[in-house]
């Protein structure tokens, strides 16, 4: 079993996490312009929002002071999507697929923490969200599979 500590610290990583997707789900909102795309972006972007609000009183609970903003990787990862969409300009797609790598390290961070002997009451919360953070995953990696085909398609 985790100590309080490690639970506090896993709980302030994935909230980390969660207002990473928020502040990128929303920026990838802004960046769009398929209509559809925008209102996605922007409801993933207050899912994120909601889920990282549930982890606040948790990471209280186990002594941690949750994070106010995202983690240092994702303000990187944030650095550098702004740095190559200033060299390549960027399209509905590439926005897309940079949603995708976003979503793969969040529900990486997902799966590390649920590997770990969670107290019942962190695991039950952490596996619906979970649950939430992996259907995401799915939609934006399965629009992004329909964009690519149809990029394809265009092309013969």
């Amino acid at each position: 079993m985790l100590t309080n500590e490690q639970t506090g610290d896993a709980l302030k990583k994935l909230a980390g996490t969660l207002r990473d997707g928020e502040k990128g789900f929303s920026e990838s909102a802004e960046k769009v312009d398929a209509a559809n795309l925008k209102t996605m972006f922007g409801e993933l972007s207050a899912q994120r929002a909601q889920l990282a609000s549930e982890l606040e009183p948790l990471t209280r609970q186990y002594g941690e002071t949750p994070r106010e903003g995202g983690s240092v990787g994702a303000a990187l990862h944030r650095g550098w999507l702004n740095v190559r969409e200033a060299i390549t300009g960027s399209d509905d797609y590439a926005v897309v697929a940079e949603a995708e790598r976003g979503e793969d390290v969040a529900k990486g961070n997902y799966e590390d923490v649920l590997k770990e002997e969670l107290p019942a009451d962190v695991r039950s919360v952490i596996e619906a969200q979970y649950a939430k953070v992996k259907a995401s995953h799915d939609k934006v990696r399965d629009l992004k599979h329909s964009m690519e085909a149809a990029k394809e398609a265009a092309k013969h």
